[in-house]
């Protein structure tokens, strides 16, 4: 037995020193804990939106030591969109232009018309009802449905853009009408949607939907953006005033609308958005990355039939008027341009909101997946310009000379 303790003490003793380095090299890389977290950081760079001269500060302190910011703005187009809002001068407006390649903010700013002040907290706030562009959600769902076409016929009694329980009977009347899907999304036809909700999903798969598009969840690391909220409908009625954004309930922000686009144009893919690119200290030593971040939200081919949903706005929909002169042969051949319209009184700040979300993308460059642009204009008593008119400038302006 001796023997044996005498064999088995030097092995221990060699195995005690060899588990010591081991540990010991696992602290060494262990890696460096950051100087800032990303709370703190997202305490000093929603704080700065509350400031209208200068919202987005280069440097900031923290812990006696200065850090530059670099942002992921565009100093142009946002310098162009400026002098559009003091132009057109409208009562509130909200102004958002993604790049849907990386998600980077190249504009995100407000405006009111009293006292001719730049808001920038505005695009970033979720008190906003969402209106019929939260039809996009409702398409991407009805889509996944195998049996359901974007080209299926409805029939419906009355206004499309009202949506009353007698509308939502399948009753004969010699009133009746009948449109295709596709041409209800063009033209937002509240009736249609509601129908075609009512019996072609469930609460629970539209609510599954909206949290695959953001809907109550944050979307950004560095900016307090306010969440879009979704409330799942507890009766027919209520689904499809859901469904049709025909409702105050379903709130979003300016950021998140412009998120919406971005996923139709990404095929499916969710661009998170980001305003600050990265932080570095003195040395220029990055000691902070807001990586791109990006998810699979639904299908290709979903995607692919929104686009066309899309598209039909511009073309022969609500925005046809606005685009017309703009979507020549010269241009149209070169950019793929879908949108969808949205108008609803309410929300806080109180007003007539007149929303906008669209995307554009070259079509010869399938790697470019372009930018998206949502406008959202409050209106109290006069409109003074169309969040559709107001698009249609900033993307012939981003692709000035496009070949």
């Amino acid at each position: 037995m001796y023997k044996y303790l005498l064999v088995l003490a030097p092995l221990a003793l060699i195995g005690y020193f060899l588990v010591g380095k081991d540990e010991q090299k696992k602290i060494e890389v262990q890696p460096k804990a950051s100087v800032i977290d990303n709370q703190q950081l997202r305490h000093y760079l929603s704080s700065q939106l509350l400031d209208p001269k200068t919202p987005f500060k280069q440097t900031i302190s923290h812990n006696s030591k200065s850090y530059k910011v670099n942002y992921s703005t565009d100093p142009k187009l946002e310098s162009f969109v400026r002098k559009r809002l003091r132009y057109y001068r409208p009562d509130k407006a909200a102004v958002v232009v993604m790049d849907n390649n990386n998600g980077n903010l190249l504009v995100s700013i407000g405006f009111t018309r009293q006292g001719k002040v730049f808001d920038y907290l505005l695009p970033f706030t979720g008190t906003h009802p969402a209106a019929s562009v939260f039809k996009i959600v409702t398409s991407a769902d009805l889509i996944n449905n195998e049996d359901f076409d974007i080209h299926d016929k409805f029939k419906y009694r009355g206004r499309g853009t009202t949506l009353y329980k007698y509308q939502l009977k399948n009753k004969k009347s010699r009133w009746q009408r009948t449109t295709s899907f596709d041409k209800a999304f063009a033209y937002s036809n509240n009736v249609i949607f509601g129908k075609a909700a009512i019996n072609n999903t469930t609460p629970e798969e539209l609510e599954d939907m909206a949290k695959r598009l953001g809907f109550n969840d944050s979307l950004m690391e560095e900016i307090d953006l306010a969440k879009s909220t979704f409330e799942i409908p507890q009766t027919d009625y209520a689904m499809a005033e859901i469904a049709s954004g025909f409702n105050k309930r379903t709130q979003i922000s300016p950021v998140h609308c412009a998120v919406l686009s971005s996923v139709v144009a990404n095929g499916g893919v969710l661009q998170y958005p980001r305003l600050a690119t990265d932080l570095v200290d003195e040395q220029n030593q990055t000691v902070w990355e807001n990586e791109v971040r990006k998810e699979q939200v639904i299908g290709l081919e979903t995607a692919k039939e929104l686009s066309e949903l899309m598209q039909g706005t511009i073309k022969r929909g609500t925005a046809r008027r606005t685009f017309r002169r703009y979507m020549s042969r010269r241009i149209s051949n070169k950019l793929e341009i879908g949108g969808k319209t949205g108008s609803i009184t309410g929300g806080f700040p109180f007003g007539k909101r007149d929303w906008f979300t669209s995307y554009a993308k070259p079509k010869k460059n399938l790697d470019d997946k372009g930018i998206s642009v949502c406008i959202m204009i409050i209106n109290y008593e006069k409109w003074y310009v169309k969040s559709t008119k107001l698009a249609q400038e900033i993307i012939s302006k981003y692709y000035r000379g496009i070949k």
